[in-house]
């Protein structure tokens, strides 16, 4: 586990409880499993040392939660930042992204989260995350086309002013690169295209329509919006 990512999870496991996590686990048959492993995290402090089953059901199921129809959403999305924490850890560290897991999913999740919970500091915490995944991503033969949505995941925090404003015409520039790269293997919608697990890319396109400006005077940022829109 990065630095990074270890202060992020550091930070989610701050914001909730054990009744949390018996409150929002996924209520199917492995219910009991879920509490247990997730209990066991939040107790420790500690992250899983194996991606066990447990463990990536329970941040699958809950990627899909709807916050608003909880009974609390606010707490519902601490829970979920908690186990994406656990999924960002995971994807990043030596075994590389869980068979099971799309690592763009549990990125476009916490910064969904963040910013509806208004948390500065916890986007201020992804900015590095999504580096390091980015970096991680690249060399990882199984999860390497999705590596340029972890570096959109930057760009979009660094013009939304949680990451350095001077790293912002380089993330453009080389996100241009990476999305011309894509093409060549799928000759359409850009970087959209770079990876099969999309389900999310909605998401990722309100996110560029929130950070993007209309008219930027950086070149690429202003390709990139009019591509990516």
């Amino acid at each position: 586990m990065t630095p990074a990512c270890y202060k992020l999870f550091a930070y989610a496991v701050d914001k909730v409880t054990p009744r949390d996590v018996w409150d929002f686990s996924p209520n199917d048959p492995g219910f009991p499993g879920y509490v247990r492993e997730f209990t066991a995290i939040l107790k420790s402090r500690k992250l899983p040392k194996d991606a066990d089953f447990d463990i990536t059901e329970t941040i699958g199921l809950t990627m899909w939660g709807d916050a608003e129809t909880e009974k609390d959403p606010d707490r519902f999305r601490r829970f979920r930042v908690f186990t994406n924490s656990v999924a960002v850890a995971l994807c990043a560290g030596p075994d590389g992204v869980p068979l099971t897991m799309a690592a763009n999913y549990p990125c476009i999740r916490l910064l969904e989260d963040a910013h509806a919970l208004g948390d500065e500091q916890l986007l201020r915490l992804l900015y590095p995350v999504f580096g390091d995944l980015f970096a991680r991503l690249e060399t990882d033969g199984w999860s390497n086309r999705e590596a340029p949505l972890l570096l959109l995941g930057q760009l979009i925090l660094a013009l939304m002013g949680y990451g350095s404003p001077n790293d912002v015409p380089t993330l453009a520039a080389t996100l241009v690169k990476l999305g011309s790269v894509a093409n060549d293997h799928v000759p359409a919608d850009f970087l959209w295209n770079c990876t099969n697990f999309d389900q999310l890319h909605a998401e990722w396109k309100r996110f560029v329509g929130i950070a993007f400006p209309e008219n930027s005077p950086i070149e690429d940022v202003a390709l990139l919006r009019d591509t990516l829109l």
